[in-house]
């Protein structure tokens, strides 16, 4: 029968729950041994036990598999047999796991492997050690800050409690409590030396603050974009984020909707992954950072007595390819547009020619200009494809086109739902309050339509 694998063993824990069990092996007196081992002859095995956390100087190292003779229910202990001796030794028994022969305990063995010198620590005191992996369970033990746990096992995948996604993990405390911890608040490590000395060293260290500071973070929206497929390059590119320059002191925020730079002098800590950036150039309380994760910040800035706030993100995406891969689609869709005639004509509002480079000169709009464009321009400019259909607005039209006249910001311009017939196309003018979230959401309740025949050069 094979054994289930180490996650999915039942609880263990103390004998005696109130009472601090020894961390110590404690080798026998030498009279005590000779008899025992008198007496060997007549004892057995009751079991071969694997060691899941050996002291510095235990005899069994963590990972070794050792012969038990006796379980001593009082103190809490298996006698076992030491590796390449006679010699016996007594260790508590939640050091160990006790397996019926060896070679369950070598496959047991074979499980433990990858985490044999897997440690964690707990940001947080209080942090809960449950019976399950579930954030309902009972909660058997509290971790306190700093404190120390060995790593039986991890789950196989990530879950999301509240705002915030980790695995949960099997851990074991040094007073023999074994439980589930979320490890959103659990960090991690491997050690092969001393565990307690390498937490004291990253915990001094603010693993949260390095990150605040070593990483390039874009705004949340990234994800949202790159989720629905729908891509604004006027606030996506690798120009967008929080970036901090600790060499110069100064922060830059660019977003979609604004671009700002600041100064500071000081870096303070404020509490639980909580900072600010302060300085006499950061009125209203400087800048503020969440650190909710390693992955996610909230950031609190004031900006002419406005209190304002965004969220960044660890993006884990090639911006640069998303940015190209955009650009392509829409470069597809004009050559499309432009490989049915490269000039449209109409009799009441001129002509449109259609230039290489996704270019245009639109002669004698006549009164057009007047009625949709922003402000006077004088006819030459850039089409582009931004915007995508509602669904209620697919079965109807072919697409949405846009004119950037070259008078106007990269972010103005003039855009028309457009369908396609086989002499030319159809234009219907789209107010700006009908785009919403880079989708036409709504048409005019009496639109201005424009017919456009295909010509040649």
């Amino acid at each position: 029968m094979t054994r289930p694998s180490l996650f999915v063993y039942p609880i263990r824990r103390p004998m005696q729950p109130f009472r601090r069990l020894p961390h110590s092996i404690h080798l026998l007196a030498p009279v005590l041994l000779t008899l025992l081992l008198s007496l060997s002859s007549c004892s057995r095995t009751i079991g071969y036990a694997l060691m899941l956390w050996g002291e510095e100087e235990s005899p069994v190292a963590t990972g070794q598999i050792v012969p038990v003779r006796q379980e001593s229910q009082i103190q809490g202990t298996y006698l076992v047999r030491l590796p390449g001796g006679k010699e016996l030794a007594e260790i508590p028994v939640w050091r160990m796991r006790l397996f019926p022969d060896r070679e369950e305990a070598l496959q047991g063995a074979n499980e433990y492997a990858p985490y044999q010198e897997v440690f964690a620590y707990s940001q947080r005191d209080g942090l809960p050690l449950r019976e399950q992996a579930d954030p309902e369970a009972r909660r058997i033990y509290k971790l306190s800050e700093g404190q120390l746990v060995k790593v039986m096992s991890r789950g196989e995948e990530k879950v999301t409690i509240g705002n915030y996604e980790d695995y949960w993990y099997r851990v074991l405390t040094e007073d023999g409590y074994e439980g589930y911890c979320f490890g959103y608040y659990l960090p991690v490590f491997t050690s092969s030396g001393d565990p307690k000395a390498e937490v004291q060293t990253m915990m001094a260290r603010d693993p949260m603050l390095e990150a605040l500071l070593g990483t390039d973070w874009r705004p949340e929206y990234f994800q949202e974009m790159v989720g629905a497929g729908r891509i604004d390059l006027n606030a996506f590119g690798p120009e967008f984020g929080f970036f901090v320059i600790p060499e110069n002191g100064e922060i830059r925020l660019v977003t979609g909707k604004r671009s700002s730079v600041f100064r500071y002098e000081r870096l303070e800590n404020v509490g639980l992954n909580r900072y600010v950036f302060d300085g006499p150039q950061l009125g209203g309380g400087g800048i503020r950072v969440n650190m909710q994760s390693m992955q996610r910040i909230v950031c609190t800035y004031t900006i002419a007595d406005q209190v304002l706030s965004a969220v960044f993100i660890l993006f884990a995406g090639d911006i640069e390819q998303i940015v190209d891969q955009e650009r392509e689609r829409r470069e597809q869709i004009a050559a499309s547009f432009s490989s049915r005639g490269p000039v449209l004509n109409s009799n009441a509002y001129g002509s449109i020619y259609l230039q290489e480079n996704m270019r245009f000169r639109w002669d004698d709009y006549g009164g057009l200009g007047e009625q949709i464009f922003p402000r006077r321009v004088r006819g030459s400019g850039s089409v582009d494809f931004p915007y995508f259909l509602s669904r209620s607005l697919g079965d109807l039209f072919d697409g949405v086109i846009t004119f950037r006249f070259d008078e106007l910001e990269a972010e103005e311009g003039t855009s028309f739902l457009y369908s396609f017939d086989p002499a030319g196309v159809r234009f219907e003018y789209v107010r700006p309050q009908g785009i919403e979230n880079l989708e036409v959401v709504r048409r005019d309740s009496s639109p201005l339509v424009i017919y456009f025949s295909f010509g040649g050069s």
